[in-house]
């Protein structure tokens, strides 16, 4: 299959992705009072908390960091000896259906913010499911791309554009390295949007149905994960 066609379905991916983490991040922060996707917002919040002796919250933030990383070194090690996408999407999904699992059954399905003991699993589970998605896909084509975090996109976003300022649109829109970086443009722009996006759903989401707002990026993951398994998916070029 050509280049071109194998990186479509992964552009997709890429702005699924980036969607869902938005939507988890805001569901996350108003339930929990951390980031579940937003690991410099979090470590961030762990040197508040300890400085303020707020020993409690800071044990939160940084259970959040330790096991976002586990998920992370979990994929990485799958990624590296070729587990399909698929695995890692429906590894991602599992996680959140066990913490809503856990909502419903042990927390008697709570709104609002969650407080420790109760929530001490749900940060778990959240951030395990987010370090997962993070390095499930890590590049599209030539372009690497994170899908739950937005500094380093927009970092290459104004990159981009100051290479359009300074050399000219038109020229750099010639031949094929060009257009190449062009999509790349627009696809960092698509992915920061899809974040911005799910942000605004996941709030409003949790807001009207709490965390049963998690059945819909469960929902997401689980076809994306069935998509990629019984077609050809996005398992090439990661």
């Amino acid at each position: 299959m050509p280049p071109a066609q194998r990186m479509t379905p992964r552009r997709r991916v890429a702005l699924l992705l980036g969607g869902s983490a938005g939507y988890l991040d805001a569901v996350g922060y108003l339930t929990l009072g951390l980031f579940t996707a937003n690991m410099t917002g979090n470590t961030v919040l762990l040197g508040i908390f300890a400085g303020e002796g707020r020993w409690s919250a800071a044990g939160r933030a940084l259970l959040a960091l330790a096991l976002f990383f586990v998920g992370a070194t979990l994929a990485g090690v799958a990624a590296r000896r070729q587990i399909r996408l698929a695995g890692l999407l429906a590894a991602e999904a599992a996680a959140l259906l066990a913490g809503l699992a856990y909502w419903d059954a042990a927390l008697g399905r709570a709104r609002g913010t969650v407080e420790a003991p109760g929530a001490l699993a749900l940060i778990a589970l959240f951030s395990i499911a987010m370090g997962i998605q993070s390095a499930a896909v890590r590049r599209v084509g030539e372009h690497r791309i994170s899908t739950t975090y937005v500094t380093g996109t927009l970092t290459s976003l104004a990159t981009d554009v100051a290479a359009d300022l300074l050399t000219g649109a038109r020229r750099r829109g010639q031949g094929v390295e060009g257009r190449a970086r062009q999509g790349g443009t627009a696809l960092l722009a698509g992915v920061w949007g899809s974040y911005l996006a799910g942000a605004l759903t996941g709030g409003f989401a949790e807001f009207r149905w709490g965390l049963w707002a998690l059945a819909a990026p469960t929902a997401v993951l689980t076809s994306m994960a069935v998509w990629d398994l019984w077609g050809t998916g996005a398992s090439g070029g990661r």
